[in-house]
């Protein structure tokens, strides 16, 4: 049997790992992690190598379907794509002559094809294209705006040369991320040290020199104490702080009340242990990574942890650092033209988002949007109607809360 090997991104997650197909006479017969990409090391995780079953899945719809019944009834019947193009074009064109284009809304899972949606609902004419980063990783990237003017892709992880590496919100060695299971495993061979922060006993803590559970809800408690003790004990790193650090002084007087001690009575930690931990991963700096996570939407203040973990990154100079968060190359960095995006050819909505992302929420980016806000702006008609909704590739109601 002659077979081919193709090779392509994997699109069964958002982390987009490189891969190789075995193609057999047009049919997908095998795949497995691009073996020409060190980090991979041929492997790809279960979801990944999961991509020929989706492809084959009996279950998987074949053919558009129209539903037939009340909504909830579940009663469809099967239609050809002609009918399906027809019929969703033509309430398209109804939604928008009678509620304007902004009226229609479209969300992803993220992926390889985000641009095509974007492009898609700007050549319709609408702002309101989103997805489901707001149960994710928004906060991360709000807070990364909010203390370094970066977004957080602008920062890499490089787990692979790292001398201490904390998780939090962070489960690496239970999450589809191979590389960076691969990338931490070597450090950690190397004599990188782990420590977890996590409310459960996760795989990631077994595999850890230390590990702290702490009280759910608490995780801004103990990095407060942790920012602290770095400015209290002079256990950060001067010269860096000196040239990239603005209002170091008040930062120190904030986080004054915040000691071990306090912190111990909210996150259920000792305080000595606390101590220990911060004065050796201090000693690891710059070479440390604190993961800002992913996922980080638990709790109210979820947005300010992730601004306490780039602070704490910074006040140990790994921004910018080999082994800690190193800033992202970009094609203009090597005198280079990125590809154009598709949807950079279409001119931007004038209407604003229904979600209020980037006017009545300034300090949100109005890329992805917040989608939950989304659904109650299409409850409330405020600030206008959203008659029309396409959900891509994720279940919104089981993956975003409306409260």
């Amino acid at each position: 049997m002659s077979r081919k090997q193709i090779f392509s991104v994997c699109g069964m997650c958002t982390v987009r790992c490189p891969i190789m197909a075995e193609v057999n006479k047009g049919e997908v017969v095998f795949l497995q992690g691009n073996p020409h990409v060190p980090a991979m090391k041929g492997a790809l995780c279960p979801r990944g190598a999961a991509g020929i079953a989706l492809v084959k899945d009996s279950e998987r719809p074949q053919y558009p379907m129209i539903r037939t019944g009340s909504r909830g009834e579940g009663k469809w019947r099967k239609a050809g794509w002609d009918e399906a193009f027809d019929y969703v074009s033509d309430r398209l064109k109804e939604i928008s002559n009678a509620y304007g284009a902004r009226s229609i809304a479209f969300s992803d899972r993220g992926g390889p094809f985000q641009d095509l949606h974007k492009a898609f609902m700007k050549g319709l004419g609408s702002p309101n294209y989103t997805n489901h980063d707001a149960s994710c990783a928004r906060n991360v990237d709000h807070a990364c705006v909010s203390v370094t003017g970066l977004g957080r892709k602008d920062l890499v992880y490089d787990l692979k040369n790292a001398r201490h590496v904390v998780l939090q919100f962070r489960n690496i060695f239970e999450a589809v991320n191979v590389q960076e299971v691969n990338n931490l495993t070597d450090a950690l061979e190397n004599g990188c040290k782990l420590t977890v922060i996590d409310i459960r006993a996760n795989i990631s803590a077994t595999k850890a020199n230390r590990f702290f559970m702490v009280r759910p809800g608490t995780d801004y408690a103990f990095n407060l104490a942790v920012i602290h003790e770095l400015l209290a004990n002079n256990l950060y790193d001067k010269d860096y702080a000196g040239l990239w650090i603005k209002d170091l002084d008040k930062l120190e007087a904030f986080v004054k009340p915040y000691t071990p001690e306090w912190a111990e009575t909210e996150t259920g930690i000792c305080a000595s242990e606390l101590r220990q931990f911060v004065r050796e991963f201090s000693e690891a700096k710059p070479s440390v990574i604190w993961h800002p996570g992913w996922m980080t939407a638990r709790y109210r203040h979820s947005f300010y942890v992730c601004r306490s973990i780039y602070i704490i990154n910074a006040l140990l100079g790994s921004v910018g650092a080999k082994g800690g968060l190193p800033l992202a190359n970009k094609p203009a960095d090597v005198g280079r033209t990125g590809l154009r995006a598709l949807a950079d050819l279409y001119p931007k909505p004038a209407d604003k988002r229904a979600d209020g992302a980037g006017w009545k929420y300034p300090h949100f980016s109005d890329g992805p949007g917040i989608a939950h806000l989304l659904y109650k702006a299409m409850d409330s008609d405020d600030p206008y109607p959203v008659k029309a909704y396409i959900a891509y590739r994720h279940d919104p109601l089981m993956g975003i809360s409306r409260s």
